[in-house]
Formats: structure tokens, C-alpha cells, sequence
């Protein structure tokens, strides 16, 4: 800056910064060239191939074993007599089908919760007398259910279940064997829907 003389205060113009603005402008230009040509370099190279899994080598004996043990099941499974439980979507017993009747039922599996983050409760969590293989047993007067497969068939799809009706019928899975002995699987209504007609 140049001393002023009396008329009033004059400036001289400052290259500098004029210098400075043009730096950064070029600068800028030339780091976006390179992330463009890495971004064009990155799509123009091939993706890596992906690797071939093989599948697991299974040794005439393990594959012996196998099929004896599925044979095993399967017949375990025929010598069991069906016994299905239709359960609604608001949660209760509805019926027992068992050598082609059909007893109505009305028994409640659910109850209203006094947890906040819970609305409903499964009333099979709180009372084993309250879980479906021993509603079954309870009402065909069986004292266990060894020689019978236990058939859940919810009238809507598992995914349109309450919450805690659905965690409690697969929890009963697992009851239903170390409590009546029997086995039991849930056959939900939207795969029957989507299975061919053999």
C-alpha cells in the first residue's frame, strides 16, 4: 500500500490474490481430472471373477450313513398318526382333527400383556398345561403323544401372526417333544399355496 496523499486514500491494485484464486481453480481442475480417469480406469476394469466353490466331498460311508438315517426318520414318521391343530390368527385352539373328526375347540393361547413393549403374551410360556401338544394330549386323553405327529396349521400365514403367537408355536416345537414325547411341525397356510399339485 501506497502512503496517501491529501486528497484521499488511494489503493493500488494486488495481484496476489488474483493469483491465488486462479492457483485454486487449477488445482481444483486437475484433482477432479484424476478422480475421473480413476472412476474411468475403475468401470473399464474387469470385476474379479468369482470363485468356484466345490461342493463337499462325501465318502461312500457318510453317504451310507445318510440315507440309513433318513430312512430311519422317515420310518419314525410313518408310524406316527396325524394329528392336526388348527390355531387362528387371534390366536386360539380352534380344533383337533384326528382319524378324520374333528373336535372344536376355544382355548386361548394368547393373553393380554402388562409389558408395555409387549401387547400380547403366549400363555404356553407361563404354564406348560397351556401348550399345544398338551392341550392335544389333555383333550384326546392321551397320557403322551410318542406314537402321533403334531400338525400346527394356522388358519393365516406365519407372517401375518401376532408376534408372540408366532415365537410361541415355534418354541412349542421343541416342548412338544421334551414334554409329551411327540413330534411336531408348523405347516404354514402360504406354502400350501405355492406348492404344485403332485
Amino acid at each position: 500500500m501506497r502512503p496517501s496523499n491529501r486528497r484521499g486514500t488511494r489503493y493500488t491494485p494486488d495481484l496476489t490474490s488474483l493469483l491465488d484464486v486462479l492457483f485454486i481453480i487449477v488445482f481444483l481442475a486437475l484433482i477432479r481430472a484424476a478422480a475421473t480417469s480413476q472412476q474411468l480406469a475403475a468401470q473399464a476394469a474387469p470385476a474379479p471373477p468369482t470363485p468356484v466353490v466345490a461342493p463337499p466331498v462325501i465318502t461312500p460311508d457318510v453317504a451310507a450313513l445318510r440315507a440309513r438315517a433318513l430312512a430311519n426318520v422317515k420310518a419314525d414318521l410313518d408310524g406316527r398318526s396325524a394329528l392336526v391343530v388348527r390355531v387362528s390368527a387371534a390366536g386360539t385352539v380352534e380344533a383337533i382333527e384326528a382319524d378324520a373328526t374333528r373336535r372344536a375347540l376355544d382355548v386361548p393361547l394368547l393373553e393380554h400383556s402388562s409389558d408395555p413393549d409387549a401387547a400380547l403374551a403366549y400363555l404356553g410360556d407361563r404354564s406348560a398345561e397351556l401348550r399345544v401338544c398338551r392341550i392335544v394330549a389333555v383333550h384326546l386323553g392321551l397320557p403322551d403323544l410318542t406314537k402321533h405327529l403334531v400338525i400346527i396349521a394356522p388358519t393365516v400365514a406365519l407372517a401375518d401372526l401376532p408376534r408372540a403367537l408366532h415365537r410361541g408355536l415355534h418354541d412349542d416345537l421343541l416342548r412338544c417333544l421334551a414334554d409329551q414325547r411327540g413330534l411336531a411341525t408348523i405347516v404354514d397356510p402360504a406354502s400350501l399355496a405355492t406348492e404344485p399339485a403332485p
